[in-house]
Order: structure tokens, then sequence, then C-alpha cells
């Protein structure tokens, strides 16, 4: 192709497409000018260029294309198993826990508990005893019956336990085989494991269910009894922490912590003490002595009788509910008689059922709460009482006061002159 035929192109610029040929053992170059169905640099407006299709055509697969699949495939494989690990693993650690169960240890650890309590109950009431409580005297012949029932149903359970281990091995037996096949084998086997694992879980659930069911009643008889002891010897710490004395001859039967409601929610607290011949609360709690922006940073102990009334002049109780902000309150209602020194109290037992306490006071008012002693009254003393004088020894007044149970003084209402029975 001449300089001058180029020249005289050269303002239309047209698209070379140069392909190489050899001839005459040269590289010749050709170039190929678009046709009159083409324009330059493209289709005509409004045509097609011809040999054109209206689709993009599909590219070809590149190397990073099929690597970024292979890439893909392996992520996904790699995901699946390690989720099938995961599950394994899972499982493995279920089983494991089970065999472990298997044992019932924690029935075991249950009958070690309650065999030590019952062991040491008999030394804790020798103490009581001797510290001077005489009530609930049924204590001793419950401990040993107690005893008896243990020897009878610690022989039933080990029985039991033996049968329900040796049934239980042959469902874990059966658990590890499925499990190991598992580890090796596909989701079906997989499930197969998680299947039996789930069946010997029931089974050892069943298992410590009827294990426990058989020493359920006893168990709570002896924690029962173990809180009656504990009870007992709270009330003869708190009456020898306490501001006041017994009277000769008088003997403690109960005690809890209550507040004296001089208002509705207010008043202080303390402990309220039941003896077989009077009813006596005694304030004790820490007060702020010294307060900084509201914070208290100093307290003290603050103990002394409220008030006490002679058994005998306890008119009336009433127990009731109040329900406040989701919570009950124990109320205990007292109404004296005329002769006491208060006319009545209220109460919010603590930690403490008011319809037992309203049982109790009757029991103690009655004088049934003697079939409970373990020892006698003082016949001394209660021959004392017996032999109220019915004279004021210093004014000579006849003394019309009703010696009720409980009272170890009487007030002549003439000279005022105190009388101790």
């Amino acid at each position: 192709m001449s300089k001058k035929s180029k020249k005289s192109k050269k303002s239309i610029k047209p698209r070379r497409v140069s392909s190489t040929s050899h001839i005459g053992g040269k590289k010749t170059e050709i170039s190929r000018r678009p046709t009159s169905h083409q324009s330059v640099g493209g289709a005509r407006k409004g045509k097609k260029p011809i040999g054109t299709s209206s689709e993009q055509p599909t590219p070809a697969p590149t190397s990073l294309g099929v690597a970024g699949a292979v890439g893909a495939t392996a992520a996904v494989g790699a995901a699946a198993e390690e989720a099938r690990q995961a599950r394994l693993n899972q499982l493995q650690s279920q089983f494991s826990d089970l065999q472990n169960e298997m044992a019932l240890t924690s029935s075991n650890a249950e009958l070690a508990e309650m065999e030590t309590t019952l062991s040491l109950m008999p030394t804790e009431l020798a103490e009581l005893r001797t510290r001077g409580y005489v009530f609930r005297s049924f204590l001793e012949n419950k401990i040993a019956v107690l005893s008896e029932k243990w020897t009878q149903m610690q022989n039933r359970v080990t029985t039991e336990v033996t049968r329900h281990q040796r049934e239980l091995q042959r469902d874990a037996d059966a658990a590890e085989r499925a499990l190991q096949a598992a580890w090796s084998g596909s989701s079906t086997q997989i499930s197969q494991a998680e299947g039996t694992i789930q069946t010997l879980e029931s089974k050892v659930r069943a298992a410590q269910s009827a294990i426990s069911a058989i020493y359920a009643p006893l168990k709570s008889n002896i924690y029962q009894t173990k809180q009656q002891i504990e009870e007992i010897k709270q009330l003869l710490d708190w009456i020898d922490e306490a501001s006041f004395g017994l009277h000769p001859a008088e003997d403690p039967v109960a005690a809890c912590r209550a507040q004296y409601l001089e208002r509705e929610d207010e008043g202080p607290e303390g402990i309220l003490f039941l003896t077989d011949e009077r009813l006596i609360f005694e304030r004790k709690e820490e007060v702020a002595t010294k307060k900084i922006l509201f914070i208290t940073t100093e307290k003290e102990m603050v103990q002394e009788m409220i008030f006490e009334v002679p058994i005998g002049q306890i008119d009336e109780m009433k127990a009731s509910d109040q329900r406040k902000f989701l919570r009950r309150k124990e109320i205990l209602e007292l109404f004296f008689a005329p002769e006491a020194d208060l006319s009545g109290a209220t109460l919010r037992l603590i930690n403490a059922d008011n319809e037992d306490w309203v049982t109790l006071i009757g029991r103690v008012k009655s004088g049934e709460i003697a079939k409970e002693r373990t020892a006698p009254k003082d016949e001394e003393v209660m021959e004392a009482i017996s032999e109220a004088p019915t004279k004021c020894p210093t004014c000579g007044a006849t003394l019309s006061t009703e010696i009720v149970r409980g009272m170890r003084e009487i007030t002549c209402e003439y000279c005022g002159t105190v009388i101790r029975l």
C-alpha cells in the first residue's frame, strides 16, 4: 500500500485490523478496511453490525474463576466437617457425663449427708437438754425411729442401686458402640448414636428419680427434725444473750425474730420469746449513732425489754397476712386482759408462721405444753405460787387480783406494794 493512499485516508482514521501473512517468505501485514455495511468505528445508526449477535457472548472460564469455585467448594466441605466434628464431640461429652451419672453418685452423696446428719442428732439433742431445754420430749423417740427407718431404707436403696446400674450398663454399651460407629460413619449413623444416647439419658434420669423416691420421705423427716434442733439451739443462744433473766423454774419454749409495730410499718425489731409462764418481746437491733450525708458511719446495739405479759393474761390472738409489693407479712395480733400493763400488741413475725405461734401460745396457756416436758416443774416453786397471799402484807387490804398462769408477782391496788409469789 503506497504512502499516498495512506495520506488520503488519514482524516477518516479507519479501524485497522491487521493480520500477518507469509508471502514469499516475508511477513506482510494486511490491513482490512470496514465494508460498506459498516460505519467507521462501529455500525451505522439504527443498524446492527453484520456478523454480530444481540447477546453478549459467554466468556470462557479463566483459571482464576476455576480456582475460586474450587475454593468455595472446599470451604463448604470444611464447614460441614467442622459441624460434624462439633456434633460428635458434643455427643461424646454427653455420653461421658452419663457414664458418671450411671453410678448414681448424686443419690449416694445425699444418702451420705443424711446419714451424717442423723448420726449427730442424739449428741446435739443431749447437749440442748443439758443447757436446760425441757420441752419437745418427742424428739428422742423421733430420732430413734428415724435411725431404725434409715437402716431399713439403706438396705433397700443399696439393692435398687445395684439393679439399676446393671440395667443401665447394657444401654451404655449400646450407646458406646453406636458412638464409635458414628465417628467414621455417615450422618445417619450420627443420628442413630444421638438416639441411643438420648435413650440412655432418659433411663438414667428415671433411675435417679426411682432411687430418690425411696428415701424422699425419710429425708424430709430427717431435715425437719434437724430444723427443730436448730430452732432450740437458737432459742437457748438468745436466752443466754437476753437483757432479762428467767424466773426460778421458768422454762423457755420457743422464740423467733419479730418486729413490734408501733405504727403501720414502723417499730423496733427484736426477739419474741415464749416461756411456760410469759410472752416477752425484747428489742435487739443495731441503730445508727452517726451519719454523714445520710450514710451511716457508726452503729450501736440496742437491747431492751419492750413488754412482758403473763401467759394467762393473753385474752385473744389473731393471725393475719398482709400482702404488699408481692411480699407477705406474718402478722400476730395480741389482746391482753385489763390487769396487764399493756392492752395489746401487734407483731410482724420474721421467718416464722403466725398460725403456728397462735397454736403454741394456746397450748402453753392451757397447760397442754406440760405433756412435752422431759422433767417436771420445781415442786417448791409451784407450792409457793399456789399459796399466794389473800391480803396485802403492808396495808392489810384484801387482794382481789386473780392469779393466772405465769404470774410471779401481784401489786396491791391500794398501797402499791409488789408482792412476789
